[in-house]
């Protein structure tokens, strides 16, 4: 099958569209799916530059994806052939004491497709029945693109603001850099939790955009000194939660702009190159 792939690690000059070889049997409860539509990730260009992990070259790129359920292994239960279905990309082994403690994102194998196994720009991706969900029909359907876009910085939202901040309605929070899939994300959440949200961008436009999608109250971090604004905004309360997927240019920021018992959570980093992975940690403030 033909697939976009890397052969080397640095810059665009290394992706090219390649013959690869087609996915091998399927184990007891891996699915085939035939991709419809695949989705770019920030985390695609982190591959493409190199992450300090060993490549198995020619390497299939992409880590999201939507399709139709191709063919299963012999013990799956949950799908079947001519389903549509969305991907999750973050694939543990299921079988670790992370994984049976239900935090699968610290699975000690975990890898990520198009990262650390072979992506989703291709003709097929392999991946466990679990790390797939149907896509929804009712009241409206996802489109291949929505539904390709949807997974990885969903997930990685979702941890961050419900798993592990336990975001509460009528709580305030403040989520750097909206724009980015994540903050995006963070904000449809928060909003659906019952929450105040106030977002930080250096773009006007993204910040109109983000009040048209509910945010409460926005800044422009180059113009103003972020953790001032929200003590202003919460009458010198603070945040009860922070989401910063930015690290060390606004750490100091986030912490200023904590309440008491406030909760800080961030995206796994990876050295100097951030990662967007879903396993991220509270850090309070007292």
């Amino acid at each position: 099958m033909r697939a976009w792939v890397i052969r080397g690690t640095g810059g665009v000059e290394h992706l090219e569209l390649a013959e690869v070889p087609d996915p091998g049997p399927l184990r007891a409860r891996e699915v085939r799916v035939a991709l419809r539509a695949a989705a770019l990730n920030h985390l695609d260009l982190f591959v493409l530059q190199g992450l300090p992990h060993e490549y198995r070259f020619p390497h299939v790129v992409g880590a999201d994806g939507a399709g139709v359920v191709d063919a299963v292994g012999p013990e799956v239960q949950t799908v079947r052939p001519g389903d549509h279905v969305m991907i999750n990309p973050g694939i543990p082994d299921y079988t670790c004491d992370y994984c049976r403690a239900g935090e699968h994102s610290l699975c000690r194998n975990y890898g990520i497709l198009g990262e650390h196994l072979p992506g989703t720009i291709a003709p097929y991706v392999v991946v466990p029945e679990q790390n797939l969900a149907i896509i929804p029909t009712l009241p409206t359907s996802l489109r291949w693109a929505e539904a390709a876009a949807f997974s990885l910085v969903t997930l990685t939202a979702w941890r961050m603001v419900v798993t592990r901040a336990q975001l509460a309605a009528g709580e305030t929070v403040l989520i750097w850099g909206i724009g980015g899939g994540v903050a995006l994300a963070a904000l449809r959440i928060a909003k659906l939790k019952g929450a105040r949200v106030i977002v930080t961008s250096s773009s006007d436009a993204k910040l109109a955009e983000a009040r048209r999608h509910g945010a409460d109250a926005t800044l422009n971090h180059r113009t103003q000194k972020v953790s001032q604004e929200v003590r202003a905004l919460t009458e010198q309360r603070g945040a009860n939660v922070v989401i910063d997927d930015v690290g060390e240019a606004t750490w100091d920021e986030s912490l200023r702009s904590l309440g008491r018992g406030g909760r800080l959570v961030t995206c796994g980093h990876d050295g100097q190159r951030r990662r967007v992975r879903s396993d991220c940690a509270p850090a309070r403030h007292r």
